[in-house]
């Protein structure tokens, strides 16, 4: 039988946010669960008073009243027209200001080559007046859309609060985005206002965007108002604006608080508007009641401001927490100037991408413990699992998955439950996730696709300008009626646990068996020798398919080595179905700026596609990359 890594120790569950709120729920509705399963099927039947008592717990403020808390007539099996606290006005930067004491510490930063600040909420709350009141002369109102070119630093979040504060929608790109990406983007918002880094210094080198800001002035001719950060219009901001008491419009429930977007590999990202009070309440169950983030505890996921999570770690402050920004690259320096900032900040909460922590596997990290080490962007697979629980034995380590779509997580964390290495604990509290067969039925204990049978209050309000709904119902309820697609397959153990397969619009299908991409890494990843890798399956005109592995090795290691290894290993592990037709060493595997393979890219490479129709470059991390690819592919179709 298998055994957990880790088991939360009594008094972590009874000191947990969890376990208060529980509590809470069973007084104000008469009930009693007996464990973490009755309480989240509870929250699934009971949707309403679910999420009317994350609203009241957290003492929401917020002005009018609402008759119910969701109105949802799917009349067009979807979730589209679901409708939550229609009748109340609140705003989302209240929220992060309210109680919080003027000499406290707001925000902890540093970049890449040491320049630590930090920031009291006195501080925050007079740079973010300034930024106000800059922002309401120019005319800035309820609904327009303010933008940004920007690193994770604390300028950043002081110009999302006021704009915010003010009604202002908000959307921003990190600036390592190339310049047909970044317009891709804001052109389709009609932003008013562009706040942009002109240079910038990432993994030892300075970058300027000063051609980028002459692009987007001759693209988006909606934008009135370029402010440059750190430039001296940006110094005349708190030269001509002295400080005033911060002020907050309320908005309606469902108005727009941020843009995120799809990924873009191909075609034009869809532009994601989310709601203010949708996000304020899943910010909340999701970090305090999930991740236990408390009051004066210190939280970092290391993100750049173009991933959904810098939009998540954000709302670590609406818990009371300190904010730690960390901008530059992570593993800059051999690492040590993230890990020296991470033990300066006394960082509770660690958050970073799963690729990430696989690098780290022989790191030797000394004096630092932290309460959560958080994982996302792909599979924590299980032996990194093992590796950080015996870097970090008393760490409560989560795995998150969601995504841009919910702005959230809905698969995470509970401090109730043990850690089994290879799994994420639970499906979140309000979150009717199932995994369903080819036949629409549920099924445990092997593997289904992920679907949402009821909708959440952090599904998007719309795609913008999006006619009739067209891509956002095709992207979610084109496939099963009634219930959100979201594209992954997982498998939910009978304890709760849930296993990630991968995408399922990536799978690998051998002889009608479905296999996972994640199956495939878990195996190849870890062996010794191996860096990173990437598996496609293609289809040629016969309808015959062939699995593709491309291995990047360390140095001085042989494919002719590593090859029968894995081929032994995937055999032993899995099934001789796992083993590739094909392997190929390459010097990099492809990945996005947020940090995901490229897979379907580089399968459309292989079946044909110009490389222009597979892959836009502007949202990868590693364009040039690509070329090795093309040459292997034309290689194999004698065209080389």
């Amino acid at each position: 039988m298998k055994q957990p890594i880790w088991t939360p120790p009594e008094q972590y569950i009874k000191t947990s946010v969890i376990y208060s709120f529980q509590q809470f729920v069973e007084q104000h509705y008469n009930r009693c669960f007996l464990d973490y399963a009755s309480f989240h099927q509870w929250s699934i039947e009971k949707q309403d008073n679910f999420w009317e008592a994350i609203l009241l717990y957290f003492k929401i403020n917020y002005a009018g009243e609402y008759g119910q808390v969701l109105k949802w007539q799917n009349t067009n099996g979807d979730f589209i027209d679901a409708r939550w606290f229609e009748g109340i006005y609140l705003s989302y930067a209240e929220h992060i200001f309210r109680k919080k004491k003027g000499a406290d510490r707001a925000i902890k930063y540093t970049d890449e080559i040491g320049n630590y600040r930090d920031i009291t909420w006195d501080e925050l709350r007079k740079k973010v007046s300034c930024i106000q009141q800059f922002l309401e002369e120019k005319g800035i109102q309820k609904g327009d859309r303010v933008v940004g070119i920007l690193n994770n630093t604390i300028e950043t979040v002081a110009i999302f609060l006021a704009a915010n504060s003010l009604g202002a929608t908000w959307s921003c790109c990190s600036p390592d985005f190339g310049d047909k990406s970044i317009t891709e983007r804001f052109i389709q918002i009609e932003p008013k206002v562009l706040f942009i880094e002109l240079d910038y210094q990432y993994n030892g080198k300075t970058f300027s965007k000063r051609e980028t800001l002459a692009y987007i002035h001759d693209h988006i001719p909606s934008i009135e108002t370029i402010v440059a950060v750190y430039e001296d219009d940006w110094q005349a901001i708190f030269t001509n604006y002295p400080p005033q008491e911060l002020h907050f419009l309320r908005v309606p429930f469902s108005h727009p608080i941020w843009i995120l977007y799809s990924s873009g590999t191909t075609g034009k990202p869809k532009a994601i508007t989310h709601g203010t009070g949708g996000n304020l309440l899943e910010h909340y169950k999701a970090l305090a009641i999930h991740q236990n983030v408390q009051k004066g505890e210190n939280f970092l996921w290391y993100s750049t401001t173009g991933w959904m999570m810098w939009n998540y770690a954000l709302s670590s402050l609406l818990c009371d927490a300190t904010l730690c920004l960390f901008n530059g690259a992570i593993h800059y320096n051999g690492h040590r100037a993230f890990w020296k900032f991470v033990k300066q900040a006394n960082v509770h909460h660690l958050g970073g991408g799963a690729a990430y922590f696989s690098t780290i596997y022989d790191m030797k990290i000394e004096n630092y413990e932290p309460k959560v080490i958080g994982s996302t962007g792909s599979p924590l697979s299980a032996a990194t699992f093992e590796n950080l629980q015996e870097k970090f034995p008393d760490a409560h380590i989560i795995s998150l998955s969601g995504g841009t779509d919910v702005c959230s997580a809905f698969l995470s964390g509970c401090a109730y439950l043990p850690v089994y290495a290879g799994e994420i604990q639970c499906r979140t509290l309000g979150s009717a996730i199932v995994a369903v067969s080819d036949q629409g039925e549920e099924v445990y204990n092997e593997v289904g696709e992920l679907v949402i049978t009821k909708p959440m209050p952090s599904m998007p309000l719309y795609f913008w300008n999006d006619k009739n709904h067209e891509k956002y119902r095709e992207s979610y309820f084109s496939d099963r009626i009634g219930v959100w697609s979201h594209g992954d397959w997982i498998s939910i153990m009978d304890h709760g646990g849930i296993v990630m397969y991968g995408r399922s619009d990536a799978t690998l299908n051998r002889g009608g068996i479905r296999i996972g991409t994640a199956e495939i890494y878990n195996v190849v990843n870890e062996i010794e020798g191996v860096k990173d890798s990437l598996v496609v399956a293609t289809d040629n005109e016969q309808g015959k398919s062939k699995m593709l592995l491309f291995i990047q090795l360390e140095l001085r290691m042989e494919s002719e080595t590593i090859v029968p290894i894995i081929k032994s290993e995937l055999r032993k592990q899995y099934s001789a179905r796992h083993i590739p037709d094909l392997f190929y060493a390459v010097d990099d595997i492809p990945y996005t700026l947020s940090g995901k393979k490229l897979e379907i890219p580089v399968k459309k490479i292989f079946s044909g596609y110009p490389l222009e129709k597979a892959v836009s470059k502007d949202i990868m991390r590693n364009p040039e990359s690509l070329e090795e690819y093309i040459q292997i592919y034309l290689y194999t179709k004698g065209k080389a």
